[in-house]
């Protein structure tokens, strides 16, 4: 039993150190995309759409904070951080770490999802941003969620939980928001209010939320079915 328990434990530790490695790629290398201007504002399809940051060094943390605008980006930091911790320590715990586990593959599924319909259809990235998006948008997203389904850890996701992984997407949404009312600048153009109105936009927002919800609801029937009995209140 002891031999058992200690295998299970080395495998979800090396799962979880996979889904850090590619979530640290993804998110690790836009960054560094964007420190050290590896990808010429000529060579993107729009570059001012979250700030007027100068090229080159002195408009570097300028850029930095801009990729702060992207729910991707946010989604994989949070993967990021919840997955080298629990690399760390598979059996680690707690009640806000578990709503950020749990909100980290909720936001990733999202991300993934919205990427691809209302973004790929429409955006090429090219150069070193091909590459970070493969990763922030298809493989991280698809192998956080593999990784969960596989490992968990389980017997955390509750109902309620299905409320407070909202908390952060709400988060950035304000931030979002509030960012473009004052700067005139917003990371997608179906946030633009200025362009679409804010009854449109507002309405995609709210249909993306249900959406969203349903996803959660749907992560909670397989947390029941992966729990073999355990109880999930």
């Amino acid at each position: 039993m002891v031999s058992l328990m200690s295998s299970a434990r080395s495998l979800s530790r090396v799962l979880f150190g996979v889904n850090a490695i590619a979530a640290w790629i993804g998110y690790g290398g836009q960054l560094l995309v964007n420190i050290f201007y590896l990808v010429p504002a000529a060579a993107q399809p729009d570059p001012n759409i979250v700030g007027h940051s100068d090229p080159g060094w002195a408009g570097s943390i300028g850029r930095v904070f801009d990729s702060f605008s992207f729910f991707t980006n946010w989604a994989n930091l949070i993967v990021c951080i919840t997955l080298t911790v629990l690399f760390l320590n598979p059996e680690r715990t707690g009640r806000w770490f578990n709503t950020l586990r749990h909100t980290g593959i909720l936001m990733i599924t999202m991300a993934g999802i919205l990427f691809h319909i209302l973004i790929a259809p429409y955006y090429a990235p090219e150069s070193w941003h091909a590459l970070t998006s493969l990763f922030e948008h298809y493989i991280t997203p698809i192998v956080t969620v593999l990784v969960w389904v596989a490992v968990g850890p389980r017997g955390t996701y509750t109902f309620k939980e299905t409320f407070k992984v909202f908390i952060i997407p709400i988060i950035y949404l304000i931030y979002t928001f509030t960012r473009g009312a004052i700067a005139s600048v917003y990371p997608y153009d179906f946030f633009n209010v200025v362009k679409w109105g804010y009854p449109s936009v507002l309405t995609l927002v709210a249909e993306v939320i249900i959406a969203g919800y349903v996803v959660a609801l749907f992560y909670l029937g397989v947390e029941r079915l992966r729990s073999h009995g355990r109880t999930v209140r």
